[in-house]
């Protein structure tokens, strides 16, 4: 087994760019890649969460990822 350890990176983001969003109706999930980010992250995910941003927006959609960014744990999209 190999692991490859890194240092923490921190990125600054002076606006929320979102590059784009997906709906992945079969999981359930709506995921966001923002610039300069590695990879997605997961805006909305679940039966509850899923129904809820049913009629998400850009505006919902850019404001959800700021609160996603200020988590201890972001959940990022595989």
């Amino acid at each position: 087994m190999k692991i490859t350890v890194q240092p923490a990176q921190t990125i600054t983001l002076n606006n929320i760019i979102i590059e784009f969003v997906r709906d992945i109706f079969i999981e359930q999930k709506i995921v966001a890649k923002i610039k300069d980010l590695p990879r997605p992250i997961i805006l909305w995910s679940g039966n509850t969460e899923y129904a809820t941003a049913s009629a998400w927006t850009n505006s919902t959609a850019t404001a959800r990822a700021s609160a996603v960014l200020t988590l201890s744990s972001i959940p990022w999209a595989s």
